[in-house]
């Protein structure tokens, strides 16, 4: 069988998630199959090259580790991504970079619990050049940039995907010339997109793009959810970088736990996990002002003919509602399920640490 080819991206910042991701991938792999794992290089320092290497080194010859060098200034053109950095779009150049036909992309924000093999297996769709999961909060192409999909006569409802897992067809890719396109997509349309290389991929993709059942990417938020901790899922860290301002729940607690198993335990010390926890504590503190004071600024917007405005600010009232009326629930619920994380084991747990 061919090597299971998987890619990700990663600079100094985001290394502790490149870092748990690939552990993560590479424990739930068929043993029997080979790995040729691909990180573009954003700046990761060689210090952590050299963790990165000491992880793949305990799988042996079976996996291949390749660092490939990414120049961000070709975004130059592109709104800055998270962080002020162009990272996130790189996963754009994949055609241009990879002499390979097709593979895998995984984000670094993830925890992979499935074999990545069966995901390498799937056979495309006529007509699709990749493949991914419908994403969780941004629903339609409209919900992206209605400027956009009007421009490019793309219909407001058209489905939308999460760019954080993907199956590609670099092959097919190529022929399009997707990475010549996104550029000139990020240069023209600066301001218009939401989403970096997710919005290039959904826009100029439309109607290419397989859907993969949704365990394939699994948002954290839908596990925080779950009255239980069932994993065999792709789980996607969407709302943060759990190593850096994690937001309180079970899948907080899944990542701190899995890491310091896996030897890269969270540093909680940190200026920006601080700040983290001091926002999520004003957060729930304005909770009550916000479910009362939402309706009041709904029907003003309502008086005034904004009906979207309206609209918007009675989606939000209805969330802080459900928010505060839940908590009591929800507390016990992910109290019981921190209890349970706390008593998981992994694969690797016998692991040295990596620093």
């Amino acid at each position: 069988m061919e090597p299971v080819v998987i890619a990700l991206a990663s600079n100094e910042r985001y290394f502790p998630g490149l870092y748990s991701a690939v552990a993560s991938a590479l424990s739930h792999l068929d043993s029997t199959r080979e790995v040729d794992l691909k990180v573009l290089d954003g700046g990761v320092s060689k210090h952590s090259k050299n963790i990165l290497c000491r992880l793949v080194e305990r799988y042996g010859k079976v996996v291949r580790l390749q660092f490939v060098a990414v120049d961000e200034s070709l975004f130059r053109d592109a709104t800055l991504g998270p962080a002020e950095s162009h990272m996130a779009y790189c996963r754009t150049l994949l055609p241009r970079l990879l002499d390979v036909p097709r593979l895998i992309y995984l984000d670094c924000d993830l925890l992979v619990f499935r074999d990545l093999s069966e995901l390498f297996g799937v056979e495309l769709s006529p007509g699709k050049i990749l493949a991914a999961v419908p994403d969780s909060e941004t629903l339609t192409l409209s919900d992206d940039s209605r400027t956009l999909t009007s421009a490019m006569n793309l219909p407001a409802v058209g489905c939308y995907f999460n760019s954080g897992v993907m199956l590609l067809n670099l092959n097919e890719l190529r022929k399009q010339n997707f990475t010549e396109k996104s550029l000139e997509f990020f240069k023209n349309w600066r301001g218009h997109y939401r989403f970096h290389d997710q919005s290039a991929i959904n826009f100029l993709l439309h109607g290419q793009i397989g859907e993969l059942p949704e365990h394939w990417n699994r948002a954290s938020w839908r596990f925080d959810e779950q009255d239980d901790n069932r994993l065999d899922c792709v789980l996607h860290y969407t709302r943060s970088a759990p190593w850096l301002c994690g937001i309180p729940g079970p899948a907080q607690v899944l990542f701190e736990r899995f890491v310091a198993d896996a030897g890269s335990p969270v540093n909680r010390q940190v200026a920006a996990f601080k700040k983290s926890r001091r926002q999520q504590f004003f957060r729930n503190a304005l909770a009550p002002f916000r479910a009362l004071a939402f309706p009041v600024v709904s029907f003003f917007y309502k008086i005034a003919g904004r009906k979207e405005k309206c609209a918007g600010y009675q989606k939000a009232a209805r969330y802080w509602l459900y928010y505060i009326l839940n908590a009591p629930r929800r507390r016990r619920v992910h109290h019981r399920r921190a209890r349970e994380i706390q008593g998981m084991k992994f694969k690797f747990a016998a692991f040295k640490s990596a620093t």
